[in-house]
């Protein structure tokens, strides 16, 4: 799945989890800052709020969307025991073919080169990437590597990890696009390709605040070559 022109500013989404009040906030505010197109990380469903509302929100606004874990699960049922979990009985027919038709990867062309979108990495939708800090492990993929080392990609946005962060490669920068969800910095993104940087929002008492902008190319940050070459001691670019 592609989308036609080349995209100059785009909004970033994370995994929903059925937070139609904030995705509904958020969509409002990317309508104000004219980008020309929005993408999502998918997790739609399995939330405190509700799956139908969410997915009309994001069809409606035509949110290029990929599939997440959970949107598979729902649709396999599975993990159903999970804290906050839908049933598919829960969803609306629309709602079920919407889940049943979304992709696990799209291709968007920008004017600093081609962005690949999905929810873990590529066709995993549970491959998390991570260079190691010391709270959290190592999270190689020798898949990402595979897609550092083709170079067809400039871009790679994924979620799953709910941690708005940038990790920089060689030819390749990576964006956690984190989530609606919870009280963990819930918030989203607005990519600006032609002054290369990124804005991170942030909700707070369910206002929407502008956090921080960072520079996409800024030398400063750590550049990896590829995910073999993480060593556990990062200091993470947070968008947060």
């Amino acid at each position: 799945m592609s989308a036609a022109g080349k995209i100059k500013k785009l909004g970033v989404i994370g995994d929903v989890h059925s937070e139609h009040h904030r995705l509904e906030a958020t969509l409002a505010h990317l309508e104000g800052l004219d980008t020309d197109a929005i993408v999502c990380t998918g997790d739609i469903v399995d939330g405190i709020g509700c799956p139908n509302e969410s997915i009309k929100l994001l069809d409606s606004a035509s949110v290029f969307t990929v599939r997440g874990n959970h949107d598979r699960w729902i649709l396999e049922d599975k993990a159903r025991h999970i804290t906050d979990a839908h049933s598919v009985t829960e969803l609306s027919e629309e709602s079920l073919s919407y889940l049943t038709s979304l992709p696990s990867q799209v291709t968007l062309d920008t004017i600093r080169g081609k962005l690949l979108l999905c929810h873990g990495v590529a066709d995993d939708d549970l491959r998390k990437v991570w260079p190691g800090t010391e709270r959290m492990a190592i999270e190689r993929s020798h898949l990402l590597d595979k897609i550092i080392l083709e170079g067809e990609f400039q871009y790679l946005i994924n979620g799953h990890m709910h941690f708005r962060t940038l990790i920089h490669f060689e030819g390749l920068t990576l964006i956690n696009a984190g989530t609606l969800r919870g009280e963990h910095w819930p918030g989203f993104s607005v990519i600006d390709f032609e002054a290369e940087h990124i804005t991170a929002f942030e909700f707070c008492d369910d206002q929407i605040r502008l956090v921080k902008t960072h520079d996409l190319t800024q030398e400063a940050h750590t550049i990896w070559s590829n995910t073999q070459s993480f060593c556990g001691d990062w200091d993470p670019v947070r968008l947060f």
